[in-house]
């Protein structure tokens, strides 16, 4: 389940991007944590769903003047990967932002990539079974 970020998950979140090497560094952790709180970068945080558990977060900036998400960074608990929940966390992020574009920084591009294509393939089998369940006139 997503969740936007508020200021009671801010230890939480730091502790998230220490997982990303960009953020290894307390001075850059801490000029991040600067723009998340001016807002001027979005973290979403991914909860399990039987749980307040946080287990992963997107981090993005958001462009209103061409509906366009371009996602800065994703981290995931080390004990939560493989599980799948990057492809969830995306998906769930554009449910939240329908009429947005996702895209990303150059370190992303695969995982964005993998991600569109199975989107895809998960919408057109969508769209199949629509199709085979509708009444022929």
């Amino acid at each position: 389940m997503l969740v936007p970020y508020i200021g009671r998950y801010e230890k939480i979140v730091m502790g998230l991007l220490s997982y990303i090497p960009e953020f290894k560094e307390f001075s850059d952790l801490k000029e991040e944590m600067d723009k998340i709180n001016q807002e001027e970068r979005k973290i979403y945080l991914w909860k399990e769903a039987d749980s307040d558990n946080i287990i992963g977060l997107v981090g993005f900036d958001q462009h209103d003047d061409t509906d366009t998400l371009v996602v800065r960074y994703l981290s995931i608990n080390p004990s939560f990967r493989e599980e799948g929940l990057t492809y969830d966390l995306l998906t769930a992020l554009k449910k939240e932002f329908p009429v947005y574009s996702l895209t990303g920084v150059i370190s992303l591009s695969t995982i964005l990539s993998k991600w569109t294509k199975r989107r895809q393939e998960e919408l057109d089998k969508e769209l199949d079974n629509k199709q085979e369940n509708t009444p022929q006139v």
